[in-house]
């Protein structure tokens, strides 16, 4: 049986920032693993899950904020924002998960569509942003 994934990672999605790219996988293999868990309607597992999810967001999105701190990132708020956003949307469904209301699908797609739009719109602007400037990050 071929085991379907919320997201497959591909070079189309790569910033070029090794770093990044690393962090991008392991939150999509956390992403995939809480999708794994919602098509088997594990709840109680999920909602152990979705902290560690949380969490590696925020790194993540510390790591990006830093560099762009120490590049002076001129669309930094704008991306910041964004982050919030997501932030602030996934406790949202967090708390509507633990209180026993059924997140899953809509969580997930949720979250697909952010990563990807996320990608394709901020990270690749800034990846873009530091090879024409000639700003080494890693």
């Amino acid at each position: 049986m071929i085991r379907m994934v919320l997201i497959a990672w591909s070079e189309k999605l790569s910033t070029g920032i090794p770093s990044i790219d690393a962090q991008h996988k392991h939150f999509i293999s956390l992403l995939n693993k809480a999708d794994d868990l919602v098509k088997k309607k594990k709840i109680k597992e999920l909602n152990k899950e979705l902290p560690e999810v949380l969490n590696y967001a925020r790194t993540h999105f510390s790591t990006e904020e830093e560099i762009f701190d120490k590049t002076r990132y001129p669309f930094a708020n704008e991306h910041k924002e964004e982050h919030l956003k997501l932030i602030a949307k996934a406790i949202y469904f967090y708390d509507k998960s633990v209180k026993g209301e059924d997140i899953g699908k809509e969580f997930m797609l949720f979250l697909k569509d952010w990563l990807e739009n996320h990608l394709k719109k901020h990270d690749f602007k800034y990846a873009k942003y530091f090879r024409e400037n000639k700003i080494k990050v890693d």
